[in-house]
């Protein structure tokens, strides 16, 4: 490598430093938008509670809680007109400050993927086909792929899901979920890793999926647990999330879209592999309790409690030790996986 070709090497690394370093602000903008008063998008009932005012940058946010069920959503609720303009437009610029991938987030989408692909071995076959819903920069399909699986991806994001295709030569729709053109009973497996919780309509998009699937075909689901008593108080709740689930609400909103618990990867926490069913359940409202057990837990678990124990010194010194290092990492990281 000549001085010159380094040099300008040199500096395309530390201009994807600097932008991976821009992101964190960047994201603390506000995205505005009017929104309208909903019924909960898993019972149906329109009584609630405000559990919160403000996302995690201290931008206005109104957070509620159903009474009947304890599903946490926006109240108001974006338009899906709004939340169509925000994925496609704004998300990965704001959170992520490029309209493609940057190597920190392809280093960590490998990673995960890596994860979820051990996860679900016993799901899996050479025979299996696999669709990832909200595939990003194809990191998940690709790896797929290239250990002997059928998978395709779908992205609403035109930059990423051009850049899977140019950069891993994968198979993805670029499409909302709600628009895809995907027959009926493609699919043995659905993936929706960190998808399910910005969806204008969740139990809508579920029911969707269950279309797309086999029968007796699965579907993966990982959504961050709003019940976490480890997670930060004040970092709960942001824009990009439309709703919040615990085990509960998302078991509930499953078993009314036509899905069970997989007996062979019932998951933990809010991370779970769910079987198609033949039908519905009509008895699908199993956790009467829950927004009871939810309410006293965001009334018990508050910023004055968090910021007295030590957990968020804990939290904070791994978290910036791992984010320096993928960051370097990354920096200096030009490898598919």
């Amino acid at each position: 490598m000549n001085r010159a070709t380094m040099k300008s090497e040199i500096t395309k690394r530390v201009a994807l430093l600097i932008g991976d370093l821009a992101s964190v602000f960047t994201r603390m903008k506000r995205y505005n938008f009017v929104g309208e008063d909903i019924a909960c998008n898993l019972c149906g009932d329109h009584s609630h509670d405000i559990v919160g005012t403000h996302d995690r940058y201290g931008n206005t946010l109104r957070v509620v809680i159903c009474t009947n069920c304890g599903l946490v959503f926006l109240n108001p609720m974006p338009s899906d007109a709004e939340v169509d303009l925000f994925y496609t437009r704004y998300y990965r610029k704001l959170y992520h400050y490029t309209c493609e991938p940057r190597p920190k987030s392809i280093l960590r989408a490998f990673r995960g993927a890596k994860t979820r692909f051990v996860f679900l071995q016993p799901i899996l076959s050479h025979k299996t086909r696999l669709l990832d819903v909200g595939s990003g920069g194809g990191e998940a399909v690709y790896y797929f792929r290239e250990r002997g699986i059928e998978a395709d991806g779908i992205e609403p994001n035109e930059g990423y899901a051009r850049y899977s295709k140019e950069k891993y030569d994968i198979p993805a729709y670029i499409s909302r979920w709600q628009d895809a053109e995907i027959d009926h009973e493609t699919y043995d497996v659905v993936t929706a890793h960190h998808v399910v919780e910005h969806l204008h309509s969740p139990f809508e998009s579920l029911t969707t999926f269950r279309e797309w699937l086999v029968p007796g075909g699965y579907l993966y689901i990982s959504v961050p647990n709003v019940h976490d008593p480890d997670s930060t108080p004040f970092g709960r709740f942001h824009f990009a999330h439309l709703y919040y689930f615990n085990r509960e609400t998302l078991i509930m909103m499953a078993l009314k879209a036509g899905f069970e618990v997989s007996d062979k990867l019932p998951g933990h926490s809010t991370t779970i592999v769910f079987r198609r069913t033949e039908t519905p359940s009509v008895d699908w409202f199993r956790f009467p309790g829950n927004y009871v057990n939810m309410a006293q837990f965001f009334k018990e678990n508050t910023n004055v409690k968090y910021f007295l124990s030590r957990k968020p010194y804990i939290r904070w010194v791994r978290r910036m030790s791992h984010l320096g290092g993928d960051i370097l990492k990354a920096t200096f990281w030009d490898g598919k996986s």
